[in-house]
């Protein structure tokens, strides 16, 4: 099974595509789609579907795993983010694939064992999981993957 792991933010959004079972999963492509913050919203939104689009075309996933968001205390932070998860669902489903929608806590459970993980715990078990020998720029790298490794366990 090949899983899209999406991590979205408010200008940098975060993906990973995995592939595999419960017991192993193997990397396929992953990165970070990092805007300036001052990009105007709808050029963001109008990107972060397009990019969406062109790694579906080219990756053909199976399914798809997105992060929900989590208690923010900038409301304008939560309402952006809120608008960039509305485009990753709509480009998701309007090519059929299944998605599952993950809190934080449950992304860390399922690869640290501890819901209370720190950033560094969850980087350190993404890296064991899927036996990485490369390190990512951007933290929302490894919690797109991670994000896809729980959706696959619980897809699977």
């Amino acid at each position: 099974m090949r899983i899209l792991g999406i991590d979205p933010g408010t200008h940098r959004l975060g993906w990973g595509l995995i592939e595999g079972d419960v017991n192993q999963q193997t990397l396929i492509a992953a990165g970070c789609l990092d805007l300036p913050s001052h990009t105007q919203t709808s050029n963001y939104l109008q990107t972060i579907y397009q990019h969406l689009t062109n790694l579906i075309s080219q990756y053909q996933p199976d399914g798809a795993g997105v992060e929900k968001i989590f208690f923010q205390k900038n409301v304008k932070t939560a309402i952006t983010v809120a608008q960039a998860r509305g485009v990753i669902l709509l480009a998701l489903s309007q090519h059929h694939l299944p998605i599952t929608e993950l809190s934080p806590n449950t992304i860390k459970v399922a690869v640290t064992g501890n819901g209370q993980a720190s950033k560094q715990q969850v980087i350190q078990m993404v890296n064991i999981l899927l036996n990485l020998e490369t390190h990512f720029q951007f933290d929302d790298t490894y919690d797109a993957l991670a994000t896809a490794i729980t959706a696959l366990l619980h897809q699977v």
